[in-house]
């Protein structure tokens, strides 16, 4: 008889053996293991909890792009996204003040087509602001704030474009750029960069010394379901401050890539089921048919397996090897439609130790992770194989319980877009739901 055969049914002979009925609902049946030979299936047998929890502060000073806008949602509540830059100068000691100044705008890219989330035909309206205070790697995460000076000195007024592209003046010039928006900025801002001085404009630092930053703050206040949040990308060409001046000149001052770049998110007036469930998250036992997601650190979904380390077996304690671990997702039906489209993507990730903040896991950054919506299938499905075991390891040869269990976020990144989910979180029907799917064997 071949002997890889003969391996198969021994492995077989002890998954089977060892598959029990462990409770008064549950058998393990070695089915749905294709390509696993030997090795066994659980779904129904693990306890499943789930919570929406609060999400924690996350560093926005290094994002690929940046957020602006309002979203005023009737269950999420009302989400907003200012965004602060330090511009630099594309050269020293380059004086212009003896010339005629004209005109100032500032010229912000849109990042793409896609890159916004909510309703394009909403209005929006936020004000630019000069920052008064040196931008610094101390202010990094969503939740702080720089200080500006209250009284605008530009504002913009309509509905974002993410599609249309502009004319701006270049050299005398009407020419056509890529999808942005273009403001003018006051006169009295207009003169305080045209007026620099040779000290001002001799080095990087004594440039922003002497003008710190801009903010775009949003003032709109869209009505419930209604609202935008558009990314720009203030490394684009196109993206500067631009001063017009001796009739057909002009200076530009970008953003380069050691300028500081922040975001400021503020959730608000979320719906009482969300708060409940917060308030709720403080015990382990938690658990919810629907849960919530909300990018902009709006709320996340913990999820518990208490029970994951039950299949093993206290009487011959035999190791634990698993052949693959599955999580599946789905979206409420009925609470998504364009334009509050669910996530393109999802991330399963794990609590942290000590600060229980946002962790990966080993699998996070394998081919086979998942984690992209599959419409056809309204799902997410994601691969845990990798982390699943090693519980299982440390658990059994090591002694370490690190079952600190999985959080359902939204990335704050790749893609950058602030959109929201309700969570189908029922549990043991088949197809619906959340589902946990493992394919062990007993060594």
């Amino acid at each position: 008889m071949n002997s890889r055969f003969v391996f198969s049914l021994l492995f077989c002979f002890i998954a089977i053996s060892s598959c029990k009925k462990r409770n008064d609902n549950v058998y393990l049946a070695n089915e749905g293991t294709i390509g696993f030979d030997g090795y066994s299936y659980a779904d129904t047998f693990f306890k499943l909890l789930t919570c929406t929890i609060r999400e924690d502060s996350i560093k926005t000073d290094s994002l690929s792009h940046n957020l602006v806008g309002v979203i005023n949602d009737a269950v999420f509540g009302k989400y907003e996204a200012a965004s602060f830059f330090q511009f630099k100068l594309p050269q020293l000691n380059n004086v212009i003040s003896n010339l005629q100044l004209d005109s100032a705008v500032l010229i912000m890219q849109y990042t793409s087509p896609t890159a916004y989330y909510g309703d394009l035909n909403s209005n929006m309206a936020f004000d630019i602001v000069e920052v008064n205070e040196m931008m610094s790697s101390s202010v990094s995460h969503s939740t702080q704030n720089y200080n500006y000076d209250v009284t605008p000195i530009g504002s913009f007024s309509g509905k974002f474009r993410p599609s249309d592209s502009i004319y701006i003046r270049e050299l005398g010039k009407m020419v056509r750029i890529a999808p942005s928006i273009s403001i003018k900025l006051s006169t009295a801002f207009a003169t305080k960069l045209f007026n620099a001085g040779s000290s001002d404009l001799s080095t990087q630092e004594n440039f922003v010394q002497y003008f710190k930053g801009l903010g775009m703050v949003p003032t709109a206040n869209p009505s419930f379901g209604s609202g935008v949040i558009a990314a720009f990308n203030m490394y684009g060409v196109f993206s500067k401050i631009r001063i017009y001046y001796d009739d057909t000149m002009q200076s530009d001052f970008l953003v380069h890539n050691d300028s500081r770049r922040f975001t400021q998110y503020k959730v608000s007036n979320q719906s009482p089921e969300i708060t409940k469930q917060k308030s709720a998250s403080s015990s382990s036992l938690a658990n919810f048919d629907t849960t919530y997601a909300q990018a902009m650190t709006g709320a996340k979904t913990r999820i518990m397996i208490p029970n994951l380390f039950g299949l093993i077996d206290k009487k011959t304690n035999k190791k634990i090897s698993i052949g693959k671990a599955e999580i599946i997702i789905r979206p409420m039906a009925g609470t998504f439609a364009s334009p509050f489209t669910v996530p393109t993507r999802m991330l399963i990730l794990q609590p942290d130790a000590i600060t229980n903040r946002n962790a990966g896991i080993f699998d996070l950054f394998e081919p086979f992770y998942g984690g992209d919506y599959n419409a056809s299938k309204n799902e997410y499905r994601f691969n845990i194989t990798r982390h699943i075991q090693s519980l299982f390891t440390d658990y059994q040869l090591r002694g370490k319980d690190n079952n600190r269990g999985l959080f359902l976020t939204i990335p704050t990144d790749f893609p950058i877009a602030p959109s929201r989910i309700m969570v189908d979180m029922r549990k043991g029907i088949p197809n619906t739901g959340i589902e946990f799917k493992l394919t062990y064997i007993e060594l």
